[in-house]
């Protein structure tokens, strides 16, 4: 098993990409805190891969914009199992509106879950990693912060802020064996997504036609990637961005 007793903080954990990664981790060994503003789900799928497993998994409600609630949840994983070996900065909205639309207060609540909250999340959980002198920290973003996507300005710049944060994290972090990467995904086939998918059913064959592979993404397809940085065949890999996107076209 590749995250064989390694302990892991997914946030956004309990569906869509985060899911995925939730279950694909504890497949490979990991107990994993699944950090969810939904503690339904989060409950629901922490009980679920517990006993699919036999791994302890736990579900606990976070705010990634809340320092308190990200306080508490590091707190907490480090009072129950002494260490944090992976967290994965999955938590994020998607609000869609045309720049000249777009109200301030819906770019700040992207801003502030999007990368507010990968900040914190990083910031807080770093200091655990740096007593270890070792430590994954995998953030998720988007093609969508190197390509235009009409609608998309406040979700763009906020993914893109991730790239540029990631970077800097990881040349300031290397220095204690902690490695930082950022996972790009293209179009992959979530609840998200297939919310835009009913309201404009031709974006789904329009997105798949610029894939070189002609399919969506699958969330294990990107699950599978965090596992390899997760794990320890990527420790000579740091503040790099990996597309997965089936080869979609760019610009």
């Amino acid at each position: 098993m590749l995250l064989d007793k390694k302990v892991a903080i997914v946030t956004g954990g309990a569906q869509g990409i985060g899911r995925a990664i939730s279950e694909v981790f504890c497949k490979e060994g990991a107990n994993v805190i699944i950090a969810d503003i939904n503690i339904g789900k989060s409950m629901e799928l922490s009980n679920f891969l517990t006993e699919k497993f036999g791994k302890e998994c736990i579900g606990i409600k976070v705010d990634v914009s809340k320092r308190d609630d990200v306080e508490n949840m590091v707190r907490s994983t480090v009072e129950r199992f002494g260490k944090i070996d992976i967290l994965v900065n999955n938590a994020g909205i998607l609000i869609e509106n045309f720049i000249l639309d777009i109200t301030e207060d819906e770019w700040d609540k992207i801003h502030d879950i999007n990368l507010k909250g990968t900040f914190l999340c990083s910031q807080v959980v770093a200091k655990e990693m740096i007593k270890q002198k070792k430590g994954k920290i995998i953030s998720i973003s988007t093609c969508s912060a190197k390509k235009p996507t009409l609608k998309q300005a406040a979700y763009s710049a906020s993914k893109a802020g991730i790239i540029g944060f990631n970077r800097v994290l990881a040349l300031e972090l290397g220095r204690y064996g902690i490695n930082c990467n950022t996972i790009l995904p293209g179009a992959t086939d979530t609840e998200m997504v297939r919310s835009t998918f009913i309201t404009s059913p031709e974006i789904e064959m329009e997105w798949i036609e610029k894939t070189a592979l002609k399919r969506l993404g699958k969330p294990v397809d990107q699950a599978n990637v965090a596992l390899f940085l997760a794990s320890y065949l990527s420790d000579h890999i740091t503040g790099e961005s990996i597309i997965v996107s089936a080869g979609e076209v760019m610009g």
